[in-house]
């Protein structure tokens, strides 16, 4: 990752690793939004070229023997400024509590609650966008949902995603997502990848 290369670059490279590891396809197209475009929850990459001072979304995922997997990091191009910073110390908690919160008996709208109620209460509420998650499995998207109608009550072996985001149009956004698998201790973040905020200098 560095100034001048492109969006589209860097998701031709991800995918490369990921087969060169024995996955069979990516989950989905891959989405590597940077700059103004990591306000875009679902930008495909682009022909974009990056620049310093600009966040970077990977959304992306393999799939083995079948199953789908998923992952969203937000690392910075340069060093963070004030509010690149608080929104992503945000997003990062409101992600953490709710992979915390997480339990079998719940249903996903309650799941989708403790997380929203983060960053509403820091008065980014009109910037989340999406639902908190969903399933993943042998389809990227599968049951049960975690959002605001969200029904089906979270059971013990489920596998979904909690993955919430600020988008703020013009300026740029953060998402963080895991794919977790839901256990009698609560749930197990599949992903490995450190949440804290990479710099890139």
């Amino acid at each position: 990752i560095h100034p001048g290369i492109t969006e589209r670059s860097l998701a031709g490279r991800l995918e490369y690793y990921m087969r060169a590891h024995g996955s069979e396809k990516a989950s989905f197209d891959t989405i590597v939004a940077s700059g103004v475009r990591s306000a875009l929850p679902h930008g495909m990459a682009s022909d974009k070229v990056l620049e310093i001072g600009d966040f970077i979304t990977f959304d992306f995922g393999a799939v083995y023997k079948g199953y789908h997997s998923d992952m969203t990091r937000t690392v910075l191009l340069g060093m963070a400024n004030t509010w690149q910073k608080e929104i992503y110390t945000i997003v990062e908690e409101a992600q953490r509590k709710g992979v915390k919160a997480a339990q079998a008996g719940m249903t996903g709208m309650e799941l989708d609650a403790i997380v929203r109620k983060v960053i509403t209460g820091c008065g980014y509420g009109d910037y989340y966008v999406h639902g908190t998650g969903h399933g993943v499995g042998l389809e990227i998207h599968e049951m049960p949902n975690i959002n605001k109608r969200g029904s089906t009550v979270l059971q013990t072996g489920m596998v979904f995603t909690i993955e919430p985001g600020i988008y703020i149009p013009g300026k740029g956004g953060v998402r963080i997502e895991d794919t977790v698998v839901l256990t009698d201790e609560g749930a197990r973040a599949l992903n490995g990848v450190k949440k804290q905020l990479i710099e890139i200098v």
